[in-house]
């Protein structure tokens, strides 16, 4: 008999947790292996910053589960969660903070590669390097490298904890963010989500695109 099941994760939050892990891999390749492609990381940066101004937007008219409001919680009430476990359809309390601590670190790692460039400015050069002077490119360059080696940290903690988690309280975590469907039980948050119309996410798409493209060639005088 098949298990009943309830939606925890609408279409656009999934697509775009499975496209910003994509990018995260992809700007390691062609950072490692695109050296004499640097269109190649460029674009890959803009999609990054794309989608993590995307999700702030969905943050706010998104399905419920993918509001901040129903996850963003105040030290209290992660220490009770802490204590009592109890199971949430969304992410929990503590794994709130923990996608915070991503979006932000992926959104500094992106905007930090505007500005950075190699020594010469011959082959990587940021759109905005030009903007600044030759100590902020090496700066921002240094901390462009430092945040990805964080975001490394934080993604094999994000991983294990969400694994160790599901065998404990055997939770189809894992599993909920590809089909977005958990099986029903009596979570803290709510007993099904409200998913998030895909017009409205595109519509988010479109204007995230604007927010990040449109600056930098004003700015920059050029994208690639």
């Amino acid at each position: 008999m098949k298990e009943a099941s309830v939606v925890a994760w609408d279409g656009p939050t999934r697509v775009f947790k499975w496209a910003l892990v994509l990018v995260v891999i992809d700007g390691w390749i062609s950072n490692k292996y695109g050296g004499g492609i640097p269109a190649w990381h460029k674009l890959n940066g803009y999609t990054a910053l794309v989608l993590i101004v995307f999700r702030i937007l969905w943050g706010f008219v998104g399905g419920s589960t993918a509001r901040f409001g129903s996850f963003v919680a105040m030290p209290g009430k992660v220490m009770a969660y802490i204590a009592d476990k109890k199971k949430f359809l969304g992410h929990n309390p503590l794994g709130g903070w923990m996608v915070l601590a991503l979006l932000a670190l992926v959104l500094a790692m992106a905007t930090s590669g505007l500005f950075s460039g190699d020594e010469d400015r011959l082959i990587i050069d940021g759109p905005l390097a030009k903007t600044v002077s030759d100590a902020a490119v090496e700066s921002a360059t240094m901390w462009h490298r430092r945040i990805f080696t964080a975001i490394e940290i934080f993604v094999v903690v994000h991983v294990a904890a969400n694994v160790i988690y599901a065998l404990f309280s055997r939770e189809p975590l894992i599993r909920a963010m590809i089909t977005g469907r958990k099986p029903v039980d009596s979570y803290a948050d709510m007993p099904a989500a409200e998913p998030g119309p895909w017009g409205r996410a595109l519509a988010c798409l479109g204007v995230a695109a604007f927010i990040v493209l449109a600056p930098i060639y004003i700015v920059g005088g050029r994208l690639l």
